[in-house]
This record gives C-alpha cells, sequence and structure tokens, in this order.
C-alpha cells in the first residue's frame, strides 16, 4: 500500500490510529495505465497481439465478439 501510495495510485487518510487508504484515480484510468504497461511490457506495443491473447486466454462468447466487433467498427470510423 505504501508504494502505491508513493506512486500516487492511492491516497492516505492519517486522521487517527489507522491509515485509511483510497483509490486517488478513477478505475477507468487505472484500467488504461495498466493496459498500456502490459502493452508495452508483454507484447512490444503491439495492440494486435494483445487482443490475440485475450481472446485465445479465454472462451468469449458470441454476444462478447458482437460487442468487439462494434467498438472495431466505431473505433474504425472515427479514424476516417
Amino acid at each position: 500500500m505504501q508504494i502505491m501510495h508513493e506512486k500516487g495510485h492511492l491516497s492516505r487518510d492519517e486522521r487517527g490510529q489507522t491509515h485509511v487508504y483510497s483509490a486517488s484515480q478513477s478505475q477507468a484510468k487505472t484500467q488504461k495505465l495498466l493496459i498500456r504497461d502490459l502493452l508495452d511490457r508483454a507484447f512490444d506495443g503491439s495492440a494486435r497481439r494483445l487482443i490475440q491473447g485475450a481472446l485465445s486466454a479465454k472462451k468469449v462468447t458470441p454476444e462478447e465478439l458482437r460487442e468487439i466487433r462494434k467498438i472495431l467498427e466505431e473505433l474504425e470510423g472515427d479514424s476516417q
């Protein structure tokens, strides 16, 4: 917890005898930072390899695949 506090991931309330920790960033921001780190460390920055690894690590439902396709289509539309 101390290390996470030093890195700015947690805030700490030192009032009273115990320290109370809480997240200092939103869940979405934390997930984005973790994914970026994983992408760089484990997949040499390749989003394609990250997605292939994620999809092959666990069975994906047809509904999840539809949602993923929809996200990809939206991303393609934004880049045009």
